[in-house]
C-alpha cells in the first residue's frame, strides 16, 4: 500500500481516480489546487508517490514538479503524471508525452501499475 498524493483540479477526475487508487489498496489524500498540494506535501510529509495533473491551472504540472523538487520533503517525491487530456501532446523536462504507449490501454490500471512499481 502506497501513500498517494493525487493533484487534480477537477473535481470528478480527483474523486474517480482517488477512489479506483483507495479500492486498489492505496491511501489517497487529495489537492485541489497547486498550492494545497503543496501545503498538504508540507503538512503530511512521508508520501510514496505524487500523482499529478499534468493540466494544473498555475502554477501548472510541470511548474508544481519544479517546485515539489525544490522542497526539502518533496525532493526525492516520485512523481506520476496522469491527464484526462490524453490526446494533447507535450512535454515535461525533455519528457515526451505525445508517446502513444503512455496513453494507450487502460490508463487507471497502468497508474495503478506504475504506482505498485513506484512504492516498492
Amino acid at each position: 500500500m502506497a501513500r498517494v498524493l493525487l493533484i487534480d483540479d477537477d473535481a470528478e477526475i480527483r474523486e474517480t481516480t482517488a477512489i479506483r487508487l483507495q479500492i486498489g489498496g492505496h491511501h489517497v489524500i487529495s489537492a485541489a489546487t497547486p498550492q494545497e498540494a503543496l501545503s498538504v506535501a508540507a503538512d503530511h510529509p512521508g508520501f510514496d508517490v505524487a500523482v499529478l495533473d499534468l493540466h494544473l491551472p498555475r502554477p501548472d504540472g510541470d511548474e508544481l514538479l519544479d517546485l515539489l523538487r525544490r522542497n526539502a520533503a518533496t525532493a526525492d517525491l516520485p512523481v506520476v503524471f496522469y491527464s484526462a487530456n490524453a490526446a494533447h501532446a507535450t512535454s515535461v523536462h525533455g519528457l515526451s508525452l505525445a508517446d502513444p504507449g503512455l496513453t494507450r490501454g487502460r490508463p487507471l490500471n497502468s497508474l495503478l501499475a506504475t504506482i505498485h512499481c513506484l512504492s516498492q
